[in-house]
């Protein structure tokens, strides 16, 4: 028999991205997520912890870590199982858990992404960043993940007739959000002149392009049936994709093949179409990825994203609102641990009209997607919102 368990998120956290040089490593950042979803909770019985990270290995040395974090909070009884997907690894981490909770092996499960980038020198962070190219052929040459989002951007440009002022609304419209987010780590709007006049990271790409590199964890617990009548958020559907290859064998650049095919997915399990959707949450480390995002998961139509932007067709207010917190660019970017679960936990926070996304209104749709590489694997979640 089919199994029908339903799976909802229960609970919620993320703490802001920064410097937390105060913190002491991972340990710290991953407790103060997680406890936190704790005490939401109370005494649930929870059966596993997924730990969402990329980087650990490179950055702090440390591998098994689900077990090192699950002791340092004083359940190394419950089993802790790392996930790492380069900077898709939140996705990837919820997709796993889900799956426990759905088939019905775990009455409930926590995962947590976590990420600390600014305990090494920035030579070392960019080895780390390096690691998500296929290294043979891409990282080893010098190709950075930076490189490769430029020319996405060049390539875009160039098949819809933009100039690069046209793509800086994306940046704009990002800074903008985050100046009305507490949450956010770029809290200051973006002028056109800001963008233009700031450094060439990779021709075309500029630093205002770029997610800037956070230390940062969030968490969700996820369970088969919800704790409260109010605010109800549930796992309605989840798809996964695919196009692991590197850049020099695409015949677009333009196009995510592996983003498309795991919202598909997602809408399918969920029994609604893309138009259905009213907010969503996507995977901006570089601008021309989240553009790219929405035309590839059907949102906005190919080479229309910079207009849509422009007149304030996704903005709060319309049918569709895009990355209401300001997205990557404005929360930061906590590596590939946190990331995916930063843009989980605003998506709950915006379907629950919490703090500081009450402007929204009652929308009953979200989707968020996560993304690994250059479109080598994709997570698309779709949340609605039941009570």
């Amino acid at each position: 028999m089919f199994n029908t368990t339903e799976v909802y998120v229960v609970a919620h956290s993320l703490v802001p991205g920064g410097r937390h040089y105060e913190k002491g490593g991972l340990k710290e950042l991953f407790a103060e997520a997680f406890l936190k979803v704790l005490d939401q909770v109370g005494n649930t019985n929870l059966g596993a912890i997924y730990v969402a990270n990329a980087f650990s290995e490179v950055l702090q040395d440390q591998s098994v870590l689900g077990a090192y974090l699950a002791d340092y909070v004083g359940l190394r009884r419950i089993p802790a199982i790392r996930i790492e997907s380069g900077d898709g690894s939140s996705g990837i981490a919820v997709l796993e858990a889900y799956n426990m909770v759905k088939a019905g092996i775990y009455d409930c499960v926590a995962v947590v992404g976590v990420e600390k980038m600014h305990d090494v020198v920035n030579v070392k962070l960019n080895k780390a960043l390096s690691t998500i190219t296929d290294y043979e052929y891409e990282g080893f040459f010098g190709v950075t993940p930076a490189a490769q989002a430029a020319m996405a951007m060049k390539e875009y440009m160039i098949k819809y007739g933009y100039d690069y002022e046209d793509l800086a609304i994306w940046p704009i419209k990002m800074h903008e959000r985050g100046s009305k987010n507490p949450l956010a780590y770029m809290k200051k709007q973006a002028s056109l002149k800001d963008v233009l006049e700031s450094e060439v990271v990779a021709d075309p790409l500029r630093l205002y392009d770029v997610a800037p590199a956070v230390d940062g964890s969030a968490a969700v617990i996820l369970c088969n049936k919800p704790i409260k009548s109010d605010a109800v958020i549930r796992i309605d559907g989840i798809g996964v994709g695919a196009y692991g290859t590197y850049l020099g064998q695409r015949d677009s650049l333009t196009e995510l093949y592996s983003v498309r095919d795991a919202t598909n997915m997602a809408l399918r399990m969920a029994h609604v179409s893309i138009s259905d959707i009213n907010l969503a949450e996507v995977h901006d480390t570089y601008s021309i990825l989240g553009m790219l995002a929405l035309e590839s998961m059907g949102l906005v139509r190919p080479g229309e994203t910079p207009r849509l932007l422009s007149t304030g067709a996704l903005d709060a207010g319309n049918k569709l609102v895009v990355n209401a917190g300001g997205g990557l660019k404005s929360m930061g970017f906590p590596g590939g641990g946190a990331s995916g679960m930063y843009e989980l936990a605003l998506m709950v926070m915006e379907l629950m009209n919490a703090k500081p996304f009450e402007s929204l209104g009652r929308a009953e749709l979200g989707i968020v997607q996560d993304m690994a590489g250059f479109d080598l694997v994709s997570t698309s979640i779709i949340l609605r919102r039941v009570s």
